[in-house]
């Protein structure tokens, strides 16, 4: 009968402890993006294979901001510089 309580007992403290640990771990923050519409055909900047800059004006929910993209081209490239992703009226979406 003592070695039942005795591990009722220890079952106890081990499960109790194993709680406390895990209400410490802290949890990530959700991502957040902020989403918005290209207003304008970008310019380029600059185009140095692979790296393309380019501006363009963004229409937010909380007001318009001119953005400047940065990014590789990847595979057989033509030296053409524009992207689909950042045509004039598509939707761009960024973590602020």
């Amino acid at each position: 009968m003592k070695k039942i309580l005795v591990a009722g007992i220890l079952l106890i403290a081990v499960s109790c402890k194993k709680e406390s640990v895990s209400s410490q771990v802290p949890t990530k923050p959700p991502v957040v993006l902020k989403c918005g519409t290209i207003l304008n055909t970008p310019i380029l900047d600059s185009f140095v294979y692979p790296t393309y800059y380019l501006t363009a004006n963004v229409a937010f929910p909380d007001g318009t901001a001119l953005m400047h993209f940065h990014d590789n081209v990847t595979g057989n490239h033509d030296g053409s510089w524009f992207i689909s992703k950042y045509d004039k009226d598509s939707t761009l979406c960024i973590t602020p």
